[in-house]
């Protein structure tokens, strides 16, 4: 069901929440991105240490899909951090995160470069959350209505970072909400299986349900 409702996420503000990053990333870029191969990929990241993380799952990626790390060499990044390097792709603009307060302009400014056509991937926002609280809340509700109408829009996050009314407020913001979570005892012996579905959706063409997924050798998912 979820990988088959892809193509129908062009246009729509997707918000990805769950227990363990492999799945999540496994879905964004194995699944996700290809569908949308055809759009300017912009990724959004905040910190250093999230985009060395995306370094380790480029090499991965590069060795076992290499298809897929093509597209990603193709990626612009929008960059909150402590240095202007990034794991893959090409530095679209930097924001140094100790100004982040004094220029956050800059990052409207960013934002308001988007086009109708990007497919635009966040990484690592939620730990702004907890270092600016809700003064970044009010910002980020004003880029998110800045946003041009039919921008394709994902973003990923652990499952229970914020507060219940937090939490609520934060999916306002996004058209369809995707949980994933482990499998506590799975059926297949030795193997983690995860629960993959569409929990929330304003839409009718994308309707909530379930359904069980195991990571193939080379990162992308199976529908058991």
């Amino acid at each position: 069901m979820v990988l088959d409702l892809i193509p129908k996420f062009e246009g729509r503000r997707i918000r990805i929440v769950y227990d363990q990053t492999y799945p999540a990333v496994s879905l964004v870029f194995y699944h996700i991105l290809p569908e949308f191969k055809s759009k300017r990929i912009v990724i959004g990241v905040y910190s250093d240490t999230t985009c060395r993380k995306l370094k380790e799952h480029y090499k991965f990626i590069s060795k076992h899909a290499p298809e897929i790390a093509e597209i990603l060499d193709k990626a612009y990044f929008i960059k909150i951090g402590r240095r202007d390097t990034i794991p893959f792709g090409r530095l679209y603009d930097f924001i140094p995160e100790d100004m982040l307060r004094k220029e956050f302009d800059r990052l409207e400014i960013a934002i308001s470069k988007l086009r109708e056509n990007d497919l635009v991937l966040v990484f690592g926002f939620y730990l702004m959350f907890a270092i600016y609280g809700k003064w970044l809340l009010r910002e980020l509700i004003k880029i998110v209505d800045s946003l041009p109408e039919n921008l394709t829009l994902v973003s990923i996050s652990p499952y229970g970072l914020y507060d219940y009314n937090t939490t609520r407020i934060i999916e306002r913001f996004f058209d369809v909400v995707i949980r994933i979570v482990k499998e506590e005892e799975p059926l297949d012996f030795g193997q983690d299986i995860y629960i993959i579905g569409i929990e929330e959706s304003i839409t009718r063409e994308i309707k909530p349900g379930f359904e069980r997924f195991k990571i193939l050798p080379d990162g992308r998912l199976s529908k058991l």
